[in-house]
This record gives C-alpha cells, sequence and structure tokens, in this order.
C-alpha cells in the first residue's frame, strides 16, 4: 500500500511539474500577440495626447459578411473565407450599437462605450443630431458586446508587422465566447496541450462562422462558433520575441 502511495505521489509530482512548466512556457513567448497590441495603443495614445482619442473608434475591423466569410470592413475584397486562426490579444465589454443593415448608417459604429449611461447619452446626442434616425434606434437598441482585438496568425511574419483587427462579438457570440474562454481556463483541451489555467490569449482559436436560428425559431443570423487550435508559440511562425522586443 505505501509503495502504491509513494507511486502515486510520484506521478501526481511529475504530472504538477509537468503542468507547471507548461504554464510558464504559456506565460511567456506567447504574451508575444498581447505586448504588440499594448505597444499599438500606448502609442496611439501618446501621438495623440490630449485629444481624447479612442482605439476602439479608430482601429480596423474584421466583420462578417452575408455569406458568412471574414472581411475587411472597409474592403471586403480582403476575405479571409468562413474560417479563420486567430490570437486574441485583448478584448474588453463595452455597451454598443450599430447601424442597420440597408440603412443610412449600416456598417457604422454608432455608439461603443465602457458604461451604459455614457453610451445612452452619446445615442441621444446622436439623434439630436440626426432626428430622421429617430425612427430606427432607441437606447434600448444598446447592448454589451465584446470588442476583441485579433492577429490572425497567417499574417505573423518575423520581419514583418502583423495584421491587427477588431471584432465586435454579438451579444450571443458574447456570451459563448465567455463559455469558451472559461472551458479553456478549466482544462478541458489539455489532449491539445492547453493546460489547465490558460488564459484565451494564450492560444490560436479557429473562428468558424454558423447559421443559428433565432429564438423561438425566428429569424435566421450568422453567429461564431469557438474551436481550440493548440497553445499559441511565435517560434512556430519564426519569431523569436526577445529579438523583436530587444
Amino acid at each position: 500500500m505505501t509503495e502504491q502511495m509513494n507511486n502515486e505521489n510520484t506521478q501526481n509530482t511529475n504530472e504538477l511539474v509537468e503542468t507547471k512548466n507548461q504554464v510558464a512556457t504559456v506565460n511567456t513567448g506567447s504574451n508575444y500577440i498581447t505586448a504588440i497590441l499594448d505597444d499599438i495603443q500606448t502609442g496611439f495614445i501618446e501621438a495623440n495626447q490630449g485629444l481624447d482619442m479612442d482605439f476602439v473608434h479608430m482601429g480596423d475591423w474584421l466583420t462578417k459578411d452575408s455569406k458568412g466569410n471574414f472581411v475587411e470592413k472597409d474592403d471586403e475584397e480582403v476575405s479571409y473565407g468562413d474560417t479563420i486562426d486567430i490570437v486574441v490579444g485583448q478584448g474588453e465589454k463595452r455597451y454598443s450599437l450599430w447601424g442597420l443593415e440597408g440603412s443610412p448608417e449600416d456598417g457604422e459604429l454608432i455608439v461603443a462605450e465602457k458604461e451604459l449611461a455614457d453610451a445612452q447619452e452619446k445615442l441621444v446626442g446622436w439623434l439630436a443630431e440626426n432626428p430622421d434616425a429617430a425612427e430606427r434606434y432607441s437606447i434600448d437598441d444598446i447592448k454589451l458586446r465584446y470588442m476583441a482585438f485579433v492577429v490572425p496568425v497567417d499574417t505573423l511574419k518575423p520581419d514583418d508587422f502583423p495584421k491587427v483587427y477588431l471584432m465586435s462579438f454579438s451579444p450571443t457570440d458574447t456570451i459563448r465566447w465567455g463559455q469558451f474562454a472559461f472551458s479553456v481556463y478549466k482544462g478541458k483541451y489539455k489532449k491539445l496541450n492547453i493546460p489547465r489555467g490558460t488564459g484565451v490569449n494564450k492560444i490560436v482559436t479557429r473562428l468558424v462562422t454558423k447559421e443559428y436560428k433565432g429564438a423561438s425559431g425566428g429569424q435566421k443570423y450568422i453567429g461564431l462558433e469557438f474551436h481550440p487550435v493548440g497553445l499559441f508559440k511565435p517560434e512556430d511562425y519564426g519569431i523569436n520575441p526577445e529579438e523583436q522586443h530587444s
């Protein structure tokens, strides 16, 4: 019995050491994407100090077209298809409102504030300047959405700057994203060598578009599925993070 307990303790210790080593690896090189985004935002704010610039309103957006392909908002000729592997380096929830499809504001980010009261105030002011839009929007249309800063891994090169996009998840996709992040943290994907306790900014996530039905079988819409690919390792893309930030 004692020998069996010793063997089990040794096995548990080895597993613990292995997990700690994995987490240590995750917490070093794979912070590369988050560091890039920090540099961009810090530099942008410093360069425009005192001008009340908000990066969420200034960035390049990655959206979904009517066919379910990931495209650049300002140039839909740039398409990544209906599946894209990305690293979500940063993100935050914002109370936001997008222009309705087919409306004069189609594709416009009308409101995106951290506090609901600020978002409501912004919308009231916007409607005062655009009275014709009052029949299309109300403060009840403001929803809490996740705004993600993402980098497609296909754009990662050792001698070039990666492509950085903003993505706005729908309220439903925001919930799915949170559930996915918690599954990653709980260690659901150990078979992919993603250890328990890992943050989603340290893995490659595959986004896949999928057609969903609305509540009670209502109108269909294109939403997102989130799938883990594996730990993000800069060296897999020929990148040495220490050289990049030396």
